[in-house]
């Protein structure tokens, strides 16, 4: 061993912090390259380079004199640098599984989104808020709407039927659609189309 390393070795475990130093000028530029070279990030390897000087500073008392210190700094740089890989490899694998969901949830959105009838869903809706807001109202009124909406029966037809007149089952249509309407307002050009339509 060269006998200026020897004497540095010595007064590194000494706890001389000049002895430090010069070690740090003569190894940093060679770890610094050998780690960047496989971790091909420069702020990384650098990360790493002052890691391992500031655990060679730590661990001073307990090197031995003779050491190969080029080896023994190369190897905790090899070392560190590993677990940085190893450490990138599990966060791709990580984001690989992360993108696989959301690709599987994106097709799965896909799919329901293809196969979904706006239309069917849009009637089925309507024909919901109906049945619920005919139970709301009075029976007369619910069957006075129903003759006429689900039946096809006619004013007259349902006036004959129910033995009332033509202008108590306009009264009865004219409440009811009061309140459909209002039910129905966010789906009102429908609700024109399809139930006012058929009601007269």
């Amino acid at each position: 061993m060269d006998e200026t390393l020897k004497s540095l070795i010595e007064d590194l475990i000494e706890g001389d912090p000049e002895a430090f130093n010069s070690i740090y000028r003569s190894y940093y530029l060679r770890l610094f390259n050998f780690a960047n070279f496989y971790c091909r990030n420069h702020f990384t390897a650098e990360n790493i380079v002052q890691d391992t000087f500031t655990s060679l500073w730590d661990m001073r008392e307990k090197i031995e004199p003779q050491i190969n210190l080029p080896g023994y700094l190369l190897t905790m740089v090899k070392n560190k640098s590993l677990n940085h890989l190893q450490h990138i490899k599990v966060q791709v694998k990580i984001e690989e599984q992360i993108q696989n969901n959301i690709m599987r949830e994106l097709g799965l959105r896909q799919r329901l989104l293809t196969a979904c009838n706006p239309e069917e869903m849009f009637h089925s809706d309507v024909q919901r808020i109906i049945k619920e807001t005919l139970n709301t109202v009075s029976p007369q009124c619910r069957r006075v709407i129903s003759m006429s909406r689900f039946d096809g029966l006619s004013n007259k037809q349902i006036a004959n039927q129910l033995n009332i007149s033509v202008k108590g089952v306009e009264f009865q249509i004219t409440k009811g659609l009061k309140v459909l309407r209002k039910n129905l307002k966010d789906y009102l050009s429908f609700f024109i189309f399809i139930l006012i339509r058929s009601l007269f």
